[in-house]
C-alpha cells in the first residue's frame, strides 16, 4: 500500500501537536529569562543582599553544615581541616570582591577623563553591588 497525501498530513499534524505540547509544558513549567530587566533598586528591595551586607560568618557555618550532612563519618581533625579550608576560602572571596570594587572604581575614573562633565554626571556608579 503506497502512502498517500492523507498519510503524509496525519503525520504533519502528529509532529506539530508533539512540538506544541512540549511548548506549552516548557512555558508553563520553565523559567523565563531576560523577560523585565531589574533596576539597581529593584534589586536592593527585593531581599537580595549586596556583598556589603553578606553575613560570611553564617555562610561559613552553613557551608561546614552541608559537607558535614553529606559526609556523616568525619573525624573532628577532618572537620577542623574543612573549617579552615571554609574559612580561608571565605577571606580571599571577600578580598577578591574588594579588589574589584577598586577595579570598577579606578574605571569609572578612567572613564571620567574622556567626557564631558555633563556626560560625567550621566556615567553610572564605579561598582555593581
Amino acid at each position: 500500500m503506497k502512502p498517500t497525501f492523507k498519510h503524509y498530513l496525519s503525520i504533519a499534524f502528529a509532529l506539530l501537536a508533539i512540538f506544541l505540547c512540549g511548548y506549552g509544558i516548557g512555558f508553563l513549567l520553565g523559567e523565563r529569562k531576560g523577560s523585565q530587566p531589574q533596576s539597581a533598586s529593584q534589586t536592593k528591595m527585593s531581599g537580595s543582599p549586596s556583598s556589603r551586607d553578606f553575613d560570611w560568618t553564617t555562610w561559613e557555618r552553613s557551608t561546614g553544615q552541608v559537607i558535614e550532612n553529606a559526609i556523616r563519618d568525619l573525624t573532628p581533625e577532618q572537620m577542623q581541616a574543612i573549617r579552615l579550608e571554609i574559612a580561608k576560602t571565605s577571606e580571599r572571596i571577600r578580598a577578591a570582591r574588594q579588589s574589584g570594587r577598586k577595579e570598577f572604581r579606578d574605571l569609572n575614573e578612567r572613564l571620567r577623563q574622556h567626557l564631558t562633565p555633563e556626560q560625567q554626571t550621566q556615567l553610572p556608579g564605579a561598582s555593581p553591588d
